[in-house]
């Protein structure tokens, strides 16, 4: 379902193959660009976008792996790092001297370094529940044992086919039972499946479907730091942001070693915000309507800063 007419397609040339996502908009307008999180695709912001204000020109992409976008070369494992190119090759595509940044989840911590990478070019910062960015591992020769295992354990063999395999062995499902299993994995509604499973199914005979993703992204590697760590780098940054956390993550601890993400007196330049809204950690499938005011609020002002 088209938010309008102005939805596109459009496809960029990458060195290991092409990325591929959604627009919507005029392109003379200022830029948004929007990164959703693990095992998603770009097509899962457009309720949210179609709530949002049309000063903007919005470009959603299908991260390498997810959706119609190619997946990174097969047999090696990768970080979160290995994201942050992505940003730049799309940035250089369209010519964009600066724009903002719009992410969930996984998308949020590929936003962080790149805007550490590249300063002064991002202007604005929303993070849908933003979880994977402030993951932290004990800073101890036992909590580095336990992340080396967390992540590179996928070189086992009775692992690495399942990685680093083609989609050939791939399981095959019904229609139906790949919505299934999305509502459940992500306690998103049905209606909400349709913006998802368009981009990540693909037909596999006899009437079966199977999910297109690439299985490295269920354990992409970041980085071991501590909760002490992530506030020396995170609050020191000077970009106005904007977090939506889920009430549910909150009341399940997920961001219980970084309490300044709900403490803004923890930010010296007093430019970061933030807003708890009651739901799951996919907000903006399930309740778009709850954080687009917010949301649009945010985004105007970077047009209102410049009069």
């Amino acid at each position: 379902m088209h938010i309008d007419e102005t939805e596109k397609e459009f496809s960029i040339q990458a060195p290991w193959g092409t990325i591929v996502g959604l627009t919507w908009g005029d392109s003379s307008l200022p830029p948004v660009l929007l990164v959703h999180g693990k095992l998603d695709v770009c097509s899962s912001f457009r309720s949210l976008v179609a709530l949002l204000p049309r000063s903007f020109y919005y470009v959603a992409i299908d991260l390498p792996g997810n959706g119609r976008s190619d997946p990174l070369p097969r047999g090696v494992r990768f970080t979160v790092m290995d994201y942050v190119p992505v940003i730049s090759i799309v940035k250089e595509h369209y010519g964009w001297e600066k724009f903002m940044y719009v992410a969930h989840s996984f998308g949020t911590i590929v936003g962080k370094i790149y805007n550490i990478a590249y300063p002064e070019i991002i202007t604005r910062v929303v993070e849908l529940d933003p979880v994977p960015a402030y993951h932290t591992w004990p800073t101890t020769r036992e909590g580095l044992r336990r992340w080396y295992h967390r992540y590179y354990d996928s070189y086992e063999p009775h692992k690495y086919h399942k990685f680093y395999g083609g989609l050939d062995g791939a399981p095959k499902y019904t229609y139906e039972k790949a919505q299934e299993m999305i509502m459940s994995s992500r306690s998103i509604p049905k209606e909400a499946t349709e913006n998802v499973l368009e981009r990540c199914l693909e037909p596999a005979g006899d009437g079966l479907y199977r999910f297109t993703y690439d299985q490295r992204m269920k354990e992409v590697t970041i980085l071991p730091f501590s909760g002490e760590h992530l506030r020396r780098i995170y609050t020191t940054c000077t970009t106005p942001t904007f977090a939506v956390l889920a009430q549910s993550v909150i009341d399940i601890g997920l961001y219980e070693t970084v309490p300044f993400i709900t403490d803004a007196d923890c930010w010296p330049y007093r430019n970061y915000s933030f807003k708890i809204v009651d739901g799951g950690h996919d907000l903006h499938l399930n309740k778009p309507e709850a954080i687009a005011e917010d949301i649009s609020k945010f985004l105007m002002a970077h047009l209102t800063s410049k009069l």
